[in-house]
């Protein structure tokens, strides 16, 4: 139930994704300043309130926290339909539904993930929801790029509503969990900037810096770079999904056998050099080389990075919600830290500089 949540869920997500930056760049009448200033809102109302959906969650219990969370990612693509057609005001209430479904669903979803799986076999079920997301996931960048050049963003907003509306379902069958947060709101924060979760606040913050630059800087990029063509941004998107699918299956068996640390340390350097690589990219082939390279190399990070955050998270036995929330609030101040960052810098030097940023930042995981 969980997985088919996840898979349907990511669907949605998946569809607008990699063109919601670009629809908001464009809107914003190619204003960078602006769009990094929708994306740092974003990411701190979610650091500074995942703590509060965390309290609310132990109220209600994880699975209607993720039901609500659900309905919340459903108005959120209301929202930006709205906000296509004219409502500016609208653009505060993606905010806010954003917020909410950030708040009430991934708490409970990390800690359901972490109680449920086990730990001889995390990696491979770890891999296993990635390579399945993905397998459905490869078309979706082709599938958008095509809607968008057909109909119109209004048109892509309407169908991923109603694929988050259908994730909801699944969500029904899991079985009620309660699970106590235990701290308040100023001690979680106390807690972040303990010296005990000192190399987990850097590691995470270095991962939600790095991921952002992917989220919001590489996707304007390339549409720059192919001219503003959504379908060629969407094709080559798609091929380079393809092109990661059976790495991503082996190194969760590679994961369950070998030293996580080790692989981690291997695979973040790899895959900063793809971030090097990519200031230097000028055409469409350029862009799959290098971005199949860096999918490769973010596989044999991120399976077993990924598995070592739930392993810890379920160590931590009746604290795995507060590990969540710690986690969460981290990845949200990389987020901001990254984007004000570039948000400065920018008037300075151009979009690729980002690129170094997210390199230096991906080195960070090996705190963990």
């Amino acid at each position: 139930s969980l997985y088919s949540n996840r898979v349907i869920q990511q669907i949605a997500i998946g569809l607008i994704g990699l063109f919601l930056p670009i629809f908001l760049f464009n809107y914003f009448g190619s204003s960078i300043h602006k769009v990094l200033l929708f994306y740092i809102v974003a990411s701190a109302f979610y650091g500074l309130l995942a703590s509060v959906g965390a309290m609310l969650m132990s109220k209600i219990g994880l699975k209607l926290s993720m039901i609500l969370g659900s309905l919340f990612l459903v108005t959120y693509f209301v929202s930006f339909y709205l906000f296509n057609n004219g409502w500016f005001f609208a653009l505060f209430l993606a905010l806010a539904n954003l917020t909410l479904f950030r708040m009430l669903y991934w708490v409970p979803y990390h800690t359901d993930f972490a109680e449920f799986t086990t730990r001889k076999s995390r990696g491979k079920e770890v891999a296993f929801l990635a390579s399945i997301t993905t397998l459905i996931c490869i078309f979706l960048p082709f599938a958008a790029g095509l809607i968008i050049d057909k109909f119109s963003f209004s048109i892509l907003f309407l169908i991923s509503m109603i694929i988050a509306s259908i994730s909801i379902i699944p969500i029904l069958l899991l079985r009620p969990v309660k699970e106590e947060y235990s701290y308040s709101y100023l001690q979680t924060f106390k807690e972040l900037f303990k010296k005990k979760n000192r190399k987990l606040f850097l590691a995470y913050i270095g991962d939600g810096a790095e991921t952002i630059v992917g989220i919001v800087i590489w996707p304007i990029f390339i549409f720059q770079l192919l001219k503003g063509n959504y379908l060629s941004v969407g094709i080559v998107s798609s091929l380079v999904i393809f092109a990661s699918i059976i790495l991503r299956l082996f190194m969760g068996v590679l994961t369950d056998k070998t030293s996580k640390k080790k692989l981690i340390r291997f695979g973040s350097f790899l895959y900063a050099l793809g971030w090097i690589g990519k200031i230097f990219v000028q055409t469409a082939l350029q862009i799959f080389v290098v971005s199949g390279y860096q999918g490769f190399t973010a596989i044999i990070r991120r399976t077993p990075f990924t598995t070592l955050m739930y392993e810890q998270a379920a160590d931590r036995g009746h604290y795995v919600d507060e590990y969540t929330v710690l986690r969460e609030t981290s990845l949200c101040i990389g987020r901001v830290l990254m984007l004000i960052l570039l948000f400065v810098l920018y008037l300075f030097v151009g979009l690729n500089f980002g690129f170094v940023l997210a390199a230096i930042a991906s080195l960070l995981i090996n705190f963990l």
